[in-house]
Parts: C-alpha cells; sequence; structure tokens
C-alpha cells in the first residue's frame, strides 16, 4: 500500500513515518504544511495526483487547546475544512483517509466517570466543553459527510518520543525544578504513538470503518501518571498533589477523558496496559 501522511512535523505523524519505515510491503511520503496545505484544493490536488496514494492518514491538526478559544477560525479552518477537503478529495479518488480526533468531543463531566465506568464508547453523546473540541468534533462530522467510509479514530493523552507531551515535561521539570505539583481531579487513560499507530494500521489492515477508540487499558489521573513516569525515570522527586483550579487555563479541560476501547478489542487485536506503554516510552526517551 502507498501511505500519504499528513501534519508529517508531529509527533503522530512522526510516529508513522517511524513505523512505516521499517516496512517492506509498504511505501509511503510525509509531507508538513509547508508541503502540503490540506485547507488548499489545489495543494491536495497536486499531491494526490503526482503521489496517487491508497490511504491518507492525516494527523495534520489545529492542537492548540487554549488558544482555540479566541482563534476559532483557525482551528476551524485546521480541523473542519482541511479534513473535509482531504475527505472529498479521497471519495473523489477513492482513496481511503484516516483521520484522528480526540476525546475532546465528550462533555469530560467527573459524573460520567460513573455512568460509562468502562470509558465513553463510540456511540456516547458528544458535547464538547471548549472550542478546540467543538471544532474537532465539526471535523468528524465533515469526514463523514463527504466520506462516510472514513476511519476516524479518537485518541487521548497522547505522548510518543517526537514533539511535546506529558511525559517529557514530567521528566524535563523534574531534572530542572527537583519538585512537581501534579492534578488529582482529572481522570483518564494515556495512550502512546506506537500503539496507536499498530492499532490504526490493524483496522486499515482489516479494511474497517467508522469511528474506532484507539489507546491503551486502565483509568488514572494525571497524578497517577507522573507518579509512574518519575518511577520510571528513577527519579528521587517530591510531586505535590493538588486540584486543577490550582491552575487555571484559558479553555476548559475536562475532568474525566477515558475512552473505551471495546469495540477495538471486538476486532480481535490486544490491547495492553498503560504502564507498558509508558515504562517504554521512558525508557526510550533516557535513552535519546
Amino acid at each position: 500500500m502507498k501511505f500519504l501522511i499528513t501534519g508529517a512535523s508531529g509527533q503522530l505523524g512522526r510516529g508513522w513515518q517511524r513505523n512505516l519505515e521499517g516496512q517492506t510491503t509498504n511505501e509511503f511520503i510525509a509531507l508538513n504544511r509547508q508541503e502540503l496545505d490540506i485547507c488548499n484544493p489545489k495543494s491536495i490536488r497536486k499531491v494526490f495526483t503526482e503521489y496517487k496514494p491508497d490511504v491518507c492518514i492525516n494527523t495534520a491538526a489545529y492542537t492548540h487547546v487554549d488558544k482555540a478559544e479566541k482563534e476559532y477560525d483557525q482551528a476551524y479552518k485546521g480541523n473542519v475544512l482541511g479534513p473535509q477537503l482531504l475527505a472529498e478529495a479521497c471519495a473523489h479518488r477513492g482513496i481511503q483517509l484516516v483521520h484522528y480526533s480526540t476525546d475532546y468531543v465528550f462533555s469530560g463531566k467527573l459524573s460520567d466517570r460513573d455512568i460509562y465506568n468502562d470509558g465513553y464508547p463510540e456511540e456516547a453523546p458528544t458535547d464538547p466543553v471548549n472550542q478546540y473540541g467543538a471544532s474537532k468534533l465539526a471535523g468528524e462530522k465533515a469526514v463523514v459527510s463527504a466520506l462516510p467510509s472514513a476511519l476516524i479514530v479518537r485518541v487521548s493523552w497522547l505522548s510518543g518520543i517526537e514533539g511535546n507531551n506529558f511525559v517529557k515535561a514530567i521528566i524535563n521539570r523534574a531534572n530542572s525544578l527537583g519538585k512537581l505539583s501534579v492534578v488529582n481531579d482529572q481522570y483518564g487513560v494515556p495512550c502512546f504513538v506506537p500503539d496507536i499507530v499498530d492499532q490504526s494500521l490493524f483496522l486499515i489492515q482489516n479494511k474497517h470503518v467508522g469511528i474506532y477508540h484507539l489507546g491503551s487499558k486502565g483509568c488514572i489521573s494525571w497524578y497517577d501518571f507522573a507518579e509512574k513516569i518519575i518511577e520510571y525515570s528513577n527519579l528521587n522527586v517530591p510531586i505535590e498533589v493538588v486540584e486543577s483550579s490550582r491552575f487555571p487555563t484559558q479553555a476548559k479541560r475536562p475532568h474525566f477523558s477515558k475512552l473505551s476501547t471495546s469495540k477495538l478489542e471486538a476486532t480481535g487485536i490486544a490491547i495492553h496496559s498503560w504502564e507498558i506503554g509508558c515504562k517504554t516510552l521512558v525508557s526510550e526517551l533516557i535513552k535519546a
């Protein structure tokens, strides 16, 4: 298969490249925003005509959660218009589209933790609490409208070897500050780039379409996550437990972000615990 990866500079885009570089049965091209502007129909047409991909992996997105409160036009452009144009082009040329979305499409109410003990299922009612989540939900709907056979995958608490993420931030702050303050009233489950790519590939190869939640097993707080990162890093750093109100943000954050992977597991793929992904990533970061 020939893969086209958008958003090549992001942690997920780079994770896809790492995976496909080690394969002999697939080929790929990975393009950043300067090389492929997904909001420009001419740019999409040029790349699709020249490369003729079988699958388009859209990891490009507007991801500034707080800035989206004031920059909704930009968020809409990156998270709705761009994916819609890609979906229309894929529909016209018979290309499979994989589009990444987020747990932020849900309300994230703490009370939902009791209602959805296993995490939000794909069919749970959506109700984003900030503009970023609203733009991602609108993007999902735009993609499905243009290309009903698209594969839309939602992820949460994503971390990888590249880019900015919670794991790297905790290690850096622990080393530079010698102490940490981490919230203990927001719950979810971390997911890791290599797992997300592997799970996505499995769905592609087995011709699954529609919405799927990807990720790891478990449900923890950010404090629990930080504690394990410190443990795996062999650091001796005190962690203060604080409430999220201690760190006010422009955009409201969900208190419950766990996505149920039951639908994914029903396909036959094995899903491991978040601790395994965390330990592997920390080990790679220490070696880097």
